[in-house]
């Protein structure tokens, strides 16, 4: 087995759990390095999310292949595998699952021991140069030596996170097998944006704003109600990560929508703006704007749509100004901040080439993938750690 992640982790726990012979090959010093920076460094193992709805987080396409994976190793089982090991978990906003410690050094540990326990081996330093069929099985070449093996389970990951080693490695390996391996771009990283506008709003945290990505044609392709943070680059935050990828799949031409007002219809809003002006036309015109909006924001919106003053004074047109910044302000986006700021990778070996069942390469029999070398991935939440432990454990359960 290659690849000492989560997916790597759990398939060599399980397969070995079955009195498979297991060595886990290691390129890092230590393994786990992913489990360690994630969610600060407090490690969100997984999600309270369930069954349909679970799958549905991944889109449609990847929920599918994944339907199995997540029936068979749900969130519980996850929560339940971690907490037998001693480490007590909770959940936080979002939906997310985190230790009670706030440390992922405790969840690594965790895992660790099981798959120690199992009786799994792991070589650390170990970097695969190479990876070749032979008669009987696969051949695994490190600097070192060359291992081999009936069985093999690639689990090295995308390329996010470079600081971790990740370099993509094993996108060459299974395309040498025979795979095709589609696009990879960036996923769940901050958007640069460019508006001067923007930047000027840094530090700003909004909790009940939608934001939706639509593409060079005006078509939308996904909308997100998640906290979104103004930096001085562009957004963070869950919302705008969520659709990072949805930019940079489409190479450039998106645009970026803020929905503020979510509780009331567009063409509801006008006739209260009109009422309100009748009722006390020397109220200024920010006023109009909903209060849960930061200061700082209302007064941005209203420089935006060129309008100040009392409501007395607010003509149709600043109306419609002020609305269309309200409920449709949009910016061009074409790019995130890259691979060194993803916590995940779009794109990998195709999902049409693995079994969803048992994680077995439908192209070379004895090859397994699984994890983030696989085009799959899911919104901020512990999606991806728990597709990943799940997918690895149908691996170590088949390899």
């Amino acid at each position: 087995m290659v690849g000492g992640g989560a997916a790597g982790i759990m398939a060599a726990t399980t397969a070995a759990q079955r009195g498979r012979r297991v060595v886990l090959l290691e390129k890092n010093q230590r393994p786990g390095l992913k489990i360690l920076i994630s969610g600060g460094g407090r490690c969100n193992l997984t999600t309270t999310r369930t069954g349909a709805d679970l799958e549905a987080q991944y889109g449609v396409r990847r929920g599918r292949f994944l339907r199995h994976a997540l029936r068979s190793f749900p969130p519980a089982a996850l929560r339940q595998l971690v907490e037998e090991e001693g480490v007590a978990l909770h959940e936080e906003d979002l939906e997310k699952i985190f230790p009670v410690s706030r440390k992922a050094r405790d969840v690594l540990d965790a895992v660790l021991r099981r798959m120690e326990r199992a009786g799994a081996r792991m070589a650390v330093q170990q970097p695969v140069r190479s990876v070749h069929r032979v008669e009987g099985g696969y051949e695994v070449r490190t600097p070192d030596q060359a291992w081999r093996a009936a069985s093999l389970v690639l689990a090295t990951g995308g390329l996010s996170y470079p600081k971790t080693g990740a370099t993509g490695d094993g996108y060459g390996f299974v395309r040498g097998l025979g795979h095709t391996v589609t696009d990879t771009v960036p996923a769940l990283a901050p958007l640069a944006v460019d508006a001067p506008w923007l930047h000027e709003l840094q530090g700003i945290v909004l909790q009940d704003t939608d934001l939706l990505v639509r593409d060079r044609d005006g078509r939308e392709v996904r909308r997100r109600r998640r906290p979104i943070l103004f930096t001085h680059r562009g957004l963070s935050g869950p919302g705008p990560m969520d659709l990072s990828g949805d930019v940079e799949e489409r190479h450039g031409g998106c645009s970026l929508s803020f929905v503020f007002d979510v509780h009331r219809r567009r063409e509801d809003i006008e006739p209260e703006w009109l009422a309100a002006g009748r009722e006390n036309g020397r109220r200024g015109v920010e006023s109009l704007l909903p209060r849960e909006l930061p200061e700082r924001l209302r007064r941005t919106l209203c420089t935006l749509a060129e309008v100040d003053g009392q409501l007395a004074g607010l003509s149709r047109e600043g109306r419609k100004r002020l609305l269309d910044v309200l409920t449709n302000l949009t910016v061009p986006v074409d790019r995130s901040l890259g691979f060194d700021h993803a916590e995940v990778t779009r794109g990998g070996v195709s999902l049409d080439e693995v079994d969803p069942r048992t994680m077995q390469s439908r192209v070379s029999p004895g090859l397994f993938v699984c994890g983030e070398l696989l085009d799959v991935d899911g919104p901020i939440g512990g999606f991806n750690f728990q597709a990943a432990f799940a997918t690895g454990r149908l691996a170590g359960l088949n390899a």
